[in-house]
């Protein structure tokens, strides 16, 4: 266990040297009840209310604010809820997004499902699998997903530009709008000019359109008898959005093998099989530690992903921060080649953890501790549809980044746990790690 913590430490190191420079609070669950300074969040739960003076910034699992903000908002994690007001501007990303408060400044939003209500006095950007807008809007509106739907309660001063598979527009849009998707229907209120390319067109009755209606698509929109448009335009473009109209998808797929040839199929190979020898070496060392790693992934699947995305995208901007200081004493000067000698090996194991913790996700149903044989296998398996998938160009690798954000997300989460549940890491969820900070 003391060589896993070790290992965790070293891993860790530049993580930890980073967030004593900017995070106010580093735990497993924590509610702040306002604030007169800014907010650095890194860790599980996060929880904010009453009025705060300064800016936010979090990483997170789950967030809820509700609370008077007179600065800026960052929040990277799950399921997020902002409600309130925010004087500044809001960037959120996580899974579930729900947004109901009155924000000065843009409001940039990106989820699974993301929600917005309230009112934002600039741009409005919102990307998701499922889009939701019922917002006064005071500067542009951009959307995009799988679904968008602008609800008959929202108002757009300035332009629109939304791409989806599937758009509903309900509200009234002041400015231009510039509409793509599959099924794209217009049943709300245009001040300007609409241009729309989708696969199919419906304006339905209540919509009132001021300006041009242009749609390039492969069939004629559908105008129901009673919407008012100034002028339309309709111009033939076959539209690939959702494939609908294709007659035949032929795909003739080899994989790289063909070109780059057995070198590379042999250097992947070597890597995923390196991989698992590292993470069984780590399950043999450490069996506690690893699953508690694995816990922390069943616990936040979402959340593990982000944070190693975010920890992996600052990982060379800390490095070189550390760098700097370390060069400021002769002691850290030496330290410093083997800062950098760790940074890849770090990186290697997370994607070792990532594998251990997708493998537990999938062979471990019961939720309880895995045990030496079932682990190993598992890890073997999924290591080998990794390799697998590197027969398609991109989604190998791609898979690759992926277990690599997972296992480095669901690291920081293990270690985070540990320290806020004050016991020992297992493979089952600590109980009862509820921290309270309080400022202001």
């Amino acid at each position: 266990m003391n060589m896993f913590k070790r290992i965790m430490a070293a891993g860790l190191a530049f993580l930890a040297m980073s967030a004593a420079g900017y995070a106010q609070v580093i735990g497993g669950e924590v509610t702040i009840n306002g604030s007169s300074d800014d907010i650095h969040f890194l860790g599980g739960e996060l929880n904010i209310r009453g009025e705060v003076d300064g800016d936010i910034f979090a990483v997170s699992g789950d967030g809820q604010i509700d609370a008077t903000i007179h600065g800026d908002v960052e929040f990277f994690g799950g399921d997020i809820d902002l409600n309130g007001i925010v004087d500044g501007s809001v960037e959120i990303a996580g899974g579930d997004v729900n947004i109901a408060a009155m924000v000065g400044g843009d409001l940039n939003a990106a989820g699974g499902d993301v929600s917005i209500e309230g009112e934002t006095g600039g741009e409005l950007n919102a990307a998701g699998g499922s889009v939701h807008i019922a917002a006064i809007v005071g500067g542009d509106l951009r959307a995009a997903g799988g679904e968008v739907v602008i609800e008959a309660s929202t108002v757009v001063s300035g332009e629109s530009r939304v791409a989806a598979g599937s758009v509903e527009i309900l509200g009234t849009l002041n400015g231009d709008a510039d509409i793509e998707g599959g099924h794209v229907v217009l049943n709300g209120a245009f001040g300007g000019d609409v241009e729309v390319t989708a696969e199919e067109v419906t304006v339905l009755s209540s919509a009132r359109i001021v300006g041009l209606l242009t749609v390039r698509s492969p069939v004629e929109p559908d105008i129901a008898e009673g919407a008012s448009i100034g002028a339309v335009d309709y111009e033939y473009e076959m539209f690939n959005f959702g494939a609908k109209h294709w007659d035949d998808i032929d795909i003739d797929f080899e994989g790289p093998w063909g070109v780059i040839g057995a070198p590379f199929r042999f250097m992947g190979g070597i890597f995923s099989g390196s991989a698992f020898l590292l993470g069984l070496l780590a399950v043999l060392v450490a069996p506690r530690g690893v699953s508690g790693v694995a816990a922390a992934f069943r616990r936040r699947p979402l959340s593990s992903g982000v944070i190693g995305f975010i920890s992996l995208a600052m990982s060379p901007i800390v490095f070189v921060m550390v760098t700097i200081l370390l060069a400021l004493t002769i002691v850290g000067a030496l330290l410093i080649p083997l800062l950098w000698l760790l940074y890849f090996p770090i990186l290697f194991l997370a994607f070792a953890f990532g594998g251990i913790a997708v493998g537990d996700m999938i062979f471990n149903r019961k939720d309880g501790g895995l045990g030496l044989g079932m682990r190993a296998l598992s890890l073997l398996l999924v290591m080998a549809a990794v390799f697998a998938l590197g027969v398609i160009p991109g989604l190998g690798a791609t898979v690759g980044m992926l277990l690599l954000c997972i296992g480095l997300g669901a690291w920081i989460l293990a270690l985070g746990h540990n320290r806020g549940g004050n016991g020992p890491v297992t493979g089952e969820p600590a109980t009862n790690h509820h921290n309270t900070a309080s400022e202001g």
